[in-house]
C-alpha cells in the first residue's frame, strides 16, 4: 500500500470511530428512555442503576457485643462493580471476621454484599465512614462492520461505556456500658443472716478428708521416691527434623474444603515461623510479617535465595490468613514448596559419621531420610 492511500483512510477510521460512538450514545438514551417509559406505564418505581447501602446490626449495644457492619450493592445485571475494602477505615472496633457473600440474582437486579462483625471494648459513640462504590456501565451492542473497521468498533465502545461512583451514608453505632445508668445493680441482695452450726460431728466429711489425707500422704512418698531416682532427659528434636515432620503431616489436608485451607495456611505459616526460632533465634511466631523482613538481614548462615523465599511465603500465607483470598490449587502448592525448600535450604549439613557409628538408611544422610515428600510427588514405597 502506497503512503498516500495510507493517508487517505485515516479520515475515514475516525469517521467510523465518531459514527459508533454516537450510534452507541443513541442506543444507550433509548434504552433508558424506553425502561422510563415501560415503568411508568406499570406503576413501578425507577430505580438508578446502582444502589448502595449500609447498616450496623445493631446500632445500639453495650462492650462485648458483636455487631454486623454490612455493605450492600444492588445494581443491573449489565454493569460492573467495585467494592473496596473498608477495613482500614473502622477505627474503634475490633474486626474479628469478615467475608464476601456470593452475588444474588433477585427479580432484574443482582445484590453484592460484604460484612465485618466488628467488637468495641470503650464505651462511647462511634462513626463507620461512607464507604464509595465504583462502577462502570457496558458499551452498545456491536452492529457489524468489515474486517478494516474492527479497531474502531473497539474504541467506540470503550468511550460510550461510563464510569461513576456512588457513596453509602455514614452509620452511628452507640456503645453503652453493662452497668445501670445510676450506678446501682438492682440484682444485688443484702447478706443473709448467721445460721447457727449443728451440735452433731459431722463424720462422713471427718471420714472423707482422714481417706483424703492419707491419698496425699502416699502420692508424697511415692514423688519422693521417684525423685531419688536419676531422670534420664529426651533429646530435643533438632527443629529441621521437627518441620520436616510437621510439613508431612499437612499433606494430608483436605484441599476441597475451603475452611480446611485457611486452616492449612494458618499452620503452616506457624511450622515455618516455628523452625525459623528454633533455627536462627528468632522469635518468629510474635511477630508480624513487616516486622519479621527487616530481620532477616541480620541472621548468621541465611543466604539471598532463601530469605527471599521466605519473605514469599510469609505474603502467600498471610493473604489468606488476612485478606479471605481463596488460592487456586497450584498457589497451595507453591507455598508448601516454598516452606519445604526453606527447611532443606538452611537445615544444619549433616556431620560425616565416626566410625563405628549408626549408618543411615539406605545409605543416605539424616536429611534425606526425614524429608517429606512433596505435595506433587507420590513415596518410594507407593511408587514400588
Amino acid at each position: 500500500m502506497s503512503p498516500t492511500r495510507t493517508h487517505r483512510r485515516q479520515p475515514r477510521s475516525l469517521l467510523g470511530a465518531l459514527s459508533w460512538l454516537l450510534l452507541a450514545t443513541l442506543l444507550l438514551s433509548g434504552l433508558a428512555c424506553s425502561r422510563v417509559e415501560e415503568e411508568a406505564a406499570t406503576g413501578q418505581e425507577v430505580k438508578p442503576p446502582v444502589e448502595a447501602r449500609a447498616s450496623a446490626d445493631p446500632a445500639v449495644a453495650t462492650t462485648g457485643d458483636v455487631i454486623t457492619y454490612s455493605v450492600i450493592v444492588e445494581h443491573d445485571p449489565e454493569i460492573a462493580i467495585t467494592l473496596p475494602e473498608p477495613g482500614a477505615q473502622i477505627a474503634g472496633f475490633r474486626i474479628i471476621d469478615l467475608g464476601q457473600d456470593e452475588p444474588k440474582r433477585i427479580g432484574e437486579r443482582v445484590v453484592e454484599r460484604r460484612w465485618y462483625e466488628l467488637r468495641a471494648d470503650l464505651v462511647g459513640s462511634y462513626v463507620l465512614p461512607p464507604v464509595t462504590v465504583s462502577y462502570r456501565t457496558s458499551g452498545g451492542e456491536d452492529g457489524g462492520g468489515g474486517e478494516g473497521d474492527e479497531e474502531t468498533a473497539e474504541t467506540a465502545e470503550a468511550e460510550a461505556a461510563e464510569t461513576a461512583t456512588i457513596s453509602t451514608s455514614e452509620i452511628f453505632v452507640e456503645v453503652q456500658s453493662v452497668l445501670p445508668a445510676d450506678g446501682e445493680a438492682a440484682d444485688i441482695r443484702d447478706i443473709k443472716p448467721l445460721q447457727p452450726l449443728p451440735r452433731e460431728l459431722p463424720w462422713r466429711w471427718i471420714t472423707a478428708g482422714i481417706a483424703l489425707a492419707l491419698l496425699l500422704l502416699a502420692a508424697a512418698g511415692y514423688w519422693f521416691w521417684r525423685r531419688r531416682r536419676p531422670a534420664v532427659a529426651k533429646p530435643a528434636l533438632p527443629a529441621h527434623l521437627l518441620a520436616f515432620r510437621q510439613l508431612d503431616a499437612l499433606r494430608g489436608t483436605d484441599f476441597s474444603n475451603p475452611a480446611a485451607v485457611r486452616r492449612f495456611h494458618f499452620e503452616i505459616s506457624e511450622v515455618l515461623r516455628g523452625y525459623v526460632e528454633g533455627r536462627f533465634g528468632l522469635n518468629a511466631t510474635d511477630l508480624t510479617r513487616q516486622e519479621i523482613i527487616p530481620l532477616l538481614a541480620n541472621l548468621p548462615g541465611l543466604d539471598p535465595q532463601p530469605r527471599e523465599d521466605l519473605e514469599q511465603f510469609l505474603l502467600a500465607t498471610d493473604r489468606v490468613k488476612f485478606a479471605a483470598f481463596d488460592p487456586p490449587p497450584e498457589e497451595i502448592e507453591r507455598t508448601y514448596e516454598l516452606a519445604l525448600g526453606f527447611v532443606e535450604a538452611t537445615a544444619p549439613k549433616a556431620e560425616a559419621t565416626e566410625a563405628g557409628g549408626p549408618s543411615t538408611e539406605a545409605g543416605r544422610g539424616p536429611q534425606e531420610a526425614t524429608r517429606p515428600a512433596a505435595m506433587g510427588e507420590s513415596s518410594g514405597e507407593e511408587a514400588a
